[in-house]
Parts: C-alpha cells; sequence; structure tokens
C-alpha cells in the first residue's frame, strides 16, 4: 500500500520538478552577442530572453520540442530538442544576418517606394487588429536595471560616492536593480495586475513596479510609453502616419511561411512626436512582427536623452499575432549623471479573447501583490527567474543586500540621524531646520530664515507692523505606525506697533494600517495672531517684503485676532472626505503704523491698511466677536486601488473633483454678533488629450443666504495678483485682478478658470521655441456677480521654462476686462513650485 500512495503524491507534485533546462548563448556569426534575443518553442508563446551578455536559459517539460531563437534584423534558427527528465541541455544559437531579397521593381522619377503600398494596407488592417483584442492576459516577467557610466564626486555640496554607493572611481556601477514575475488582465477597457513576486536589489522591502511597463501597441494612433498623462507619440501605422513619416523597404524574407517585410521609418519634420527606425510587417496578415523604434530630444522628450523600444510578436493563431518579448532602452545625462536604463518584458502563456472571470476586476483593485510578494528566496528566484543573471548583477544583489542590513543597523541609522541635524545655512534660509530625535519618533521643523517661497520667513516686513520677526515651529511625534501627534506654535513681534502674538495648534492623526489613505484628524488650536483680510492668503510675507522696501507697495493687508478652534478631517480613501470646523474669535482691525522703505521714508505711495471697497461692503468692521461653523465635503469618483502586500492605497480617478463648503456665522453665542450664510461649489479637473495637450479647469458658484452680519474677514474674497512676479496657484487665482476690488457679499457669483497646454503642439513650428522645448499655453480668468461687478481676464504664454529637469518658469502675456471700467495688459513672470500653498486647501483649514 506504501507505493501507490508515493506514486500519488509524485503524481500531484508540481510538473516543473521534473522539467528540463535548456541553456546556452546567442551570438551572430563573428560570435559577437546577441543581448535579449528571444528564444520560445515552437508553436507555443512558451519561452525567454537572452540576459545582456546573450546568455538564456529556458525550464521545459519532459517531450519533443523544437527551440527557436530569434533577433530582429537576423534569421531565425532553430533545432530539435528531446527533453527525457531533468537533465540540462547546452546548446549556442549562432544567427546569421537575414538576407533580404527585392522584387525588381520599375521606379520612375514620380513613383513612390514601394513601401508605403505595405504601410497603407496594413493602416487600413490597424483597427482590425485593434479591436479583435476583446480580452487579453499574459504572465509577464520583467527586470530593470539602471547603469551609471559616469557621476560626479559631489552633488549640491552632498557627496555622491563613498563608502555605501557600488560604484567604482569614475563612477561606473549598477544604481537600480530589479525583477519581477506578475499576470496581467484586460478586458472591456479594465486592466489588472497581480505581482506574484518582486525583488530589488539592496530592499528586502522593495515593491518593484505596481504598474509594469505597459503592454504597449503600436496600433494605437497614439503609443504611450512614458505614463498615460504624457502627451504620446503617433505611431508609424497609425490612421494620419502617413502625414507624419517617410518609409523605404529595405527588402523581405520568408519565416515560418510568411513572407515579411523590412520597412525603414524616418520622420518628416524634426520636432515632432514621431518615431524613427524599423518595423517589419507580415505580408497579407498586414500584422506587426517585430520592430525597433527610436525616440530622442527632437521627439519631444523632456527627461530623457534617448529611448529604444524593441518588440517582437509570435503568430497564436491564424491572423493573429502576440507580442513575446519587449525592451525599452533608455538614456540620460543630467547634471553630470549618465546614466542608462534598461527594463526587459518576457511575456509567456498569452490568451487572446478567452473570458476573464469578473472576480479578477472585482474591488476597483488595478494592481495587487501576492502576501508573500518581496519575502521570496534566493531558492525562488533561482529556480524561476527566466533570464539568467550577468556576472556584475549575481555580485550587485549579493553585495548589496549586504549593505542593506548594515544600513538598517541601528547604531549606523542614528549616526546619519546626527549627521542630518547639522544646521546647514543654504537650507536655513530657503527651507528652515530639521532635526529628528532617536528613532525618528520626534522631528521638529521651522520656517526659513529669509527666502522660502512657500511659507512665511522669519524675517518680514510690512507697514503694520513694521519689520517683524515670526518664527514657526512644528513637532510631529510617531505614537505608533500611522498614527502621529502633530503640534504646530507660532510667534510674531512687530517692532514698529510693538505687538506681540502667538498662537498654536495641536492636532492627532490616525491612518488605516490597510487603506492608508482612510484616516481621521481631530485637534484644536488657540492663540491670538496676525492674519489677512483674505483667509486664502494670496500675499506671500516674503514678496510684500521686497514689493514694500523697493517699490513702496504694501499688499499685505492685516487685522489681529483672539481664537479658539476645534476641527475634525474624515479621509474615507474612496475619493470622499469631510472637514468640520467650529470657532470662536475676536478680531481687532489694525493700522498702519510705519512708512519707511529703502528709497523714501514719506507715506507716499503706501496706502491704508482697510482698502474703502471693504469698509463700503461689509456690514461693519469694528472689534467684534465671532462664532463661526465652517464645513467642507470633497468627492472624487472613480477611485482606484493599489492592493500592496500589508496595506492598500488610493490610485486617484479620470473623474472631476467636486467640493461644497458651508461656512455660517452663529449671532447670540456669548458676544459674537456674525450672522451669515455662505456657500460655494467647485469642480475641478485636468482633461489629457495625448496629442493635443491637456485642459485644465475649475469651476465654482456660490454666494451668501444671509448678509445680516458680514465682516470684513467673512466677505468672498476672490485671490488676486499685483506686481510683475506671479506664484500664486494658477488655477484658483487671477492674475492681474486686485486683492480686494472685488471682495462681496453677494447672493450668487460664478467663478472659471480655464488653462490650454499645448505640450509641445504648435510650438514645435516655432524654431527657438522648439530648440528649447517650451511649450505654448492659453487661457482665462472670469468672476462674474452681475453687470456692475466683473473682472474676466485672458492670457496666453509659455510654460516649461528652464532647463533639463528644472523647468519652474512661466511667462504670460494678460489682457483683462473689469466693471471699473478697467482694461489691463502686460507681462506675467510666473513660478510653477510644488511649495506654494494652495488656496482652498488646508487640512486643518487654518490660516497660518
Amino acid at each position: 500500500m506504501k507505493y501507490p500512495v508515493t506514486l500519488i503524491c509524485l503524481l500531484l507534485l508540481p510538473c516543473s520538478l521534473f522539467a528540463g533546462m535548456l541553456k546556452g548563448k546567442v551570438t551572430d556569426e563573428k560570435g559577437g552577442l546577441l543581448p535579449y534575443a528571444t528564444v520560445f518553442i515552437e508553436g507555443t508563446t512558451i519561452g525567454t530572453n537572452a540576459n545582456g551578455n546573450g546568455d538564456f536559459e529556458l525550464a521545459i517539460e519532459p517531450g519533443l520540442y523544437k527551440v527557436v531563437c530569434q533577433y530582429v534584423g537576423y534569421k531565425q534558427a532553430s533545432f530539435n530538442l528531446t527533453v527525457i527528465g531533468t537533465e540540462t541541455t547546452q546548446h549556442t544559437f549562432i544567427l546569421k544576418s537575414q538576407n533580404l531579397e527585392m522584387k525588381e521593381v520599375v521606379i520612375h522619377v514620380s513613383s513612390e517606394d514601394p513601401a508605403y503600398p505595405i504601410i497603407r494596407k496594413t493602416i487600413k488592417r490597424r483597427k482590425f487588429h485593434l479591436e479583435q483584442v476583446h480580452s487579453f492576459q499574459t504572465s509577464i516577467y520583467l527586470k530593470g536595471l539602471a547603469r551609471s557610466r559616469k557621476m560626479p564626486d559631489k552633488f549640491m555640496g552632498q557627496k555622491v560616492k563613498d563608502d555605501e554607493t557600488v560604484v567604482d572611481s569614475i563612477g561606473k556601477g549598477i544604481l537600480y536593480l530589479m525583477e519581477e514575475n506578475a499576470d496581467f488582465y484586460t478586458q472591456d477597457n479594465k486592466e489588472k495586475t497581480v505581482i506574484h513576486s518582486v525583488h530589488e536589489s539592496g530592499n528586502n522591502n522593495g515593491l518593484g513596479f505596481s504598474q509594469l511597463p505597459p503592454v504597449v501597441t503600436f496600433y494605437d494612433n497614439n503609443v504611450n510609453l512614458l505614463g498615460r498623462q504624457n502627451r504620446g507619440f503617433i505611431s508609424p501605422v497609425s490612421d494620419n502616419a502617413l502625414l507624419y513619416y517617410k518609409y523605404k523597404l529595405q527588402g523581405q524574407f520568408v519565416e515560418n511561411g510568411h513572407t515579411i517585410y523590412k520597412i525603414k521609418v524616418t520622420a518628416k519634420r524634426a520636432f515632432e512626436p514621431c518615431f524613427n527606425g524599423t518595423i517589419y510587417i507580415v505580408d497579407e496578415d498586414w500584422a506587426i512582427h517585430s520592430l525597433n523604434m527610436t525616440l530622442a530630444k527632437k521627439s519631444g522628450m523632456d527627461i530623457f536623452d534617448t529611448m529604444v523600444v524593441s518588440q517582437l510578436s509570435l503568430p497564436l493563431q491564424k491572423d493573429t499575432w502576440v507580442i513575446k518579448s519587449q525592451v525599452e532602452y533608455v538614456t540620460v545625462n543630467l547634471l553630470g549623471f549618465d546614466i542608462t536604463a534598461n527594463f526587459v518584458t518576457v511575456y509567456n502563456n498569452q490568451k487572446i479573447n478567452s473570458p476573464i472571470p469578473d472576480s479578477v476586476f472585482a474591488g476597483k483593485v488595478t494592481s495587487a501583490y501576492d502576501k508573500t510578494a518581496n519575502k521570496k528566496d534566493s531558492t525562488y528566484w533561482t529556480e524561476s527567474r527566466p533570464i539568467p543573471l550577468e556576472t556584475d548583477e549575481k555580485h550587485d544583489f549579493v553585495t548589496k543586500d549586504s549593505l542593506f542590513k548594515k544600513l538598517k543597523d541601528p547604531a549606523r541609522v542614528d549616526s546619519v540621524r546626527r549627521k542630518q541635524n547639522k544646521p546647514k545655512p543654504f537650507a536655513l534660509l530657503l527651507g528652515g531646520y530639521d532635526y529628528s530625535g532617536k528613532d525618528y519618533k520626534n522631528t521638529f521643523k521651522t520656517n526659513s530664515l529669509l527666502l522660502g517661497l512657500g511659507t512665511d520667513n522669519i524675517i518680514n516686513y510690512n507697514i503694520v507692523e513694521g519689520f517683524n520677526i515670526a518664527p514657526k515651529v512644528q513637532w510631529k511625534h510617531m505614537v505608533d505606525t500611522g498614527v502621529y501627534l502633530v503640534g504646530d506654535i507660532a510667534a510674531r513681534y512687530g517692532f514698529s506697533n510693538t505687538h506681540f502674538n502667538s498662537v498654536a495648534r495641536l492636532y492627532y492623526i490616525r491612518r488605516d494600517r490597510a487603506l492608508l489613505n482612510n484616516s481621521w484628524l481631530y485637534g484644536i488650536e488657540g492663540g491670538k495672531y496676525v492674519y489677512q483680510y483674505n483667509p486664502d492668503n494670496p500675499v506671500l510675507p516674503w514678496f510684500n517684503t521686497y514689493d514694500a522696501l523697493f517699490l513702496r507697495e504694501n499688499d499685505l493687508k492685516l487685522y489681529e485676532r483672539w481664537d479658539g478652534s476645534a476641527f475634525i478631517r474624515r479621509n474615507y480613501g474612496d475619493g470622499l472626505s469631510w472637514i468640520v470646523k467650529a470657532s470662536y474669535q475676536e478680531r481687532i482691525p489694525l493700522q498702519n503704523t510705519v512708512y519707511y522703505s529703502f528709497f523714501d521714508a514719506t507715506r507716499n505711495g503706501f496706502a491704508d491698511n482697510t482698502p474703502p471697497h471693504l469698509l463700503q461692503t461689509a456690514t461693519a468692521w469694528e472689534k467684534n466677536d465671532a462664532a463661526l461653523i465652517y464645513a467642507s465635503v470633497t468627492y472624487k469618483p472613480g477611485i482606484t486601488y493599489t492592493q500592496y502586500p500589508d496595506y492598500k492605497v488610493a490610485n486617484g480617478s479620470a473623474w472631476p473633483r467636486f467640493t461644497l463648503t458651508y461656512d455660517k456665522g452663529i449671532p447670540g453665542i456669548l458676544n459674537s454678533v456674525s450672522d451669515f450664510d455662505k456657500w460655494r461649489f467647485t469642480v475641478t479637473d485636468e482633461l489629457h488629450l495625448r496629442l493635443l495637450g491637456n485642459i485644465k479647469y475649475n469651476f465654482a458658484v456660490g454666494g451668501f443666504l444671509n448678509t445680516n452680519y458680514v465682516s470684513i474677514p467673512d466677505l468672498m474674497h476672490i485671490y488676486g495678483n499685483r506686481g510683475i512676479g506671479y506664484v500664486a496657484p494658477y488655477l484658483q487665482s487671477f492674475q492681474f485682478a486686485q486683492y480686494y476690488d472685488f471682495s462681496n457679499k453677494a447672493s450668487l457669483y460664478g467663478e472659471a478658470h480655464v488653462e490650454y497646454h499645448l505640450n509641445g503642439l504648435l510650438s514645435n513650428k516655432i524654431p527657438l521655441l522648439r530648440q528649447a522645448r517650451y511649450y505654448l499655453l492659453f487661457g482665462g480668468n472670469a468672476f462674474y456677480i452681475n453687470q456692475g461687478q466683473y473682472y474676466t481676464e485672458a492670457f496666453v504664454g509659455i510654460d516649461n521654462i528652464g532647463w533639463k529637469l528644472l523647468r519652474i518658469l512661466r511667462i504670460d502675456f494678460v489682457q483683462s476686462w473689469d466693471s471699473y471700467m478697467g482694461h489691463n495688459s502686460g507681462i506675467r513672470f510666473g513660478l510653477n513650485l510644488p511649495g506654494i500653498p494652495q488656496a482652498k486647501n488646508n487640512p486643518t483649514h487654518s490660516e497660518w
């Protein structure tokens, strides 16, 4: 009885345990290596790719097979293989250059190249090949590798090469190495990637790519290699390809009964989003057999210098070809770093139009990791890795995995912490000082001294307080994983009005460990501080300091306020969030106390701290108390998720974001006189139009339901701007509008902001702009109450100004019209900086 049981157990074991192994090398006739050549079993889509040295490995179950090796531009080679058990077979494929035939064709002066009829037939069949795939599933192996060919010793004052950097003396070495096994599914415009295993060199907890390099199809009119928000590139077989490309037939050959045409593809014009390279077309099927396409700076790439895409397809069934392998090569030379990278993707077990259960796409999860995806040991990878590692790759995994343990050593981590805590003068000026306590349980951060663009500086000047110092400190304590206690404190002293103010805020954050975007925030704040009339703080203090001292213009309009508040914020992680805040305030008007500037000490040029329009519009402006309630709810439908091994994260959505806010002034509570009801509804989104660029918009409507007592801070204020410089959030503000000329308590108003970024469209026809990769944009902003109170402006601009990755500048020519008979025009120089605070987007709804 013992033997039948043993036999049954053996039969139940995975077949892969009895698989043989085919190993070998791929070279050309002269012995030159053919990196990433494709090796597969004839009649199937099972196969692998060679590595960068031409070495390959392929596990094959017992049986009789014909094994084929293929490389773009070379003739197929094959041999018959018999696998009996678990033996290892060695074989070297020597590929010969593809001998191309050319049919005799009589060429007249006015005749077109023979490639054109072939391309036309392929274009005609493009839609058929694209739409014949209703569902597609495949297993994927991805190996990503980035190497440094050169790097500087230091970057921004920091050492780049040290004992922990695995590069040689001139900066050559592997910077990044990873491999990943996954399954990919797509059906009815739904996609799902399931990552079974991932291995990052030097990071035992690494997660690789939740979205693998896309299964790129050149049957799409627009080929997107750099992410869905990118402009994309025109396919050489797109409907309008003949307008953008030139073609030349270089010959033909026969492969497995199919006639294959080799066609050279060249962009007609530089600076168009086009490829250059070679495409192979299957006769009669008019399908893409393989291709090798190159993009360069003149193709419209910003980050990379070059990008090469190589694909090989195999016939799955009659008239149906599926991708077998894809290799992407990129190079970038930036700030002294010379980096090359490649991503090799091997596809196996492809299925077309086989039903995929709805359960695969359940839960709006577009990427999911197995629970142990990043916990596989070296034995697993040795047995499952389809592409053998090169010598330096093996060394990199061993060295960096050992280095990872060293980097996680508590003594070393604490040493790095102490080093990072040392004050750096440049950082103090621009970003403030950061300090981390032991084990990073407590962190402290201050605002910048003089030059911070996104926050208040410590040293400022305005004509209400004069020169003032306004330090801010944030303390963050990690209670537990995802649980934090945060404290903010700000103090302020004006040397002219001699007022000292201070305010503090304390709040508690708790994030769901299973869904990181799911969180609660509770907090309180209180104290006395200085605030702008507009709670969105449109005037940056550092900018006002410059204007007041050099140009004798002071746009910072201030009042003091005693404040006690409590707030609660809830984010469900599914696109829905809300916040409620209750406050009791005492508002105190302020007056100008000094008129000093570097060029004149008189009042000339300086206006009162309270603009006359605000005094006329508000119910009253006097010392007053206000009991207030603020509530806001935001919803963005269509959120999808990535399920990591231990937690889930929201990805975003193609839907607009909808926000409804409500402010209530409640009279009769203690000494509160405030009595109003104010609402606002906004819709914001960005539409990606691929080659046509993208459109951003922000539409709002709102008004007052009750205006019994509306103080100046409670009015509806637009986000205005003055001066030639512009650092406000573009899509929420007005480039030429005065800060308080359009403040109101109207029962109904409308507001619109629209920008059309062409992202290279049209500007690639203008020599100066296309060489610099500067992009055109158009847009307009409008605010309307009635014919007696409105403001509109239109602008045309150039953005993406800068160098390499540092492209943060923008220039606009603006023309404005308003109800006060104003017709202004001028130039705005702007900064698109990620650190600039966004109006109406504050997690605690605080104004300091």
